[in-house]
């Protein structure tokens, strides 16, 4: 199996990427997979549009734009999840790995 992702420009360019992932044995395993390889294909679609970011950026004047804006933007939504786990007490990334715990039904006597 694989994920592709299909970027088209304004000049009519198109851009593949295509992520294989094989799937994963055992419980959720192909979740796992898929968001792996989802994971993988964010990153090199970001890496296809940063340059094409700053291109737009010098051309729109602003110039200053660089490689690090687009970390400070990632550092600021680490920081809101981590908010988001401190207010829980939960990490979020507990929660992605482990499907939730089974619910059962105690019957009144």
């Amino acid at each position: 199996m694989e994920l592709v992702a299909e970027l088209r420009g304004r000049d009519g360019q198109t851009r593949t990427v295509r992520v294989p992932y094989p799937p994963e044995e055992g419980h959720g395993g192909q979740l796992r997979a898929a968001r792996r390889a989802v994971a993988e294909l964010q990153e090199r679609v970001m890496e296809l549009l940063a340059p094409l970011v700053q291109e737009e950026r010098e051309a729109a004047g602003g110039g200053g734009g660089t490689r690090g804006d687009l970390e400070d933007e990632e550092d600021e939504e680490d920081e809101e999840e981590e908010e988001g786990e401190d207010e829980n007490g939960i990490g979020a990334k507990e929660i992605a790995d482990d499907p939730p715990p089974k619910r059962t039904r105690v019957q009144q006597p």
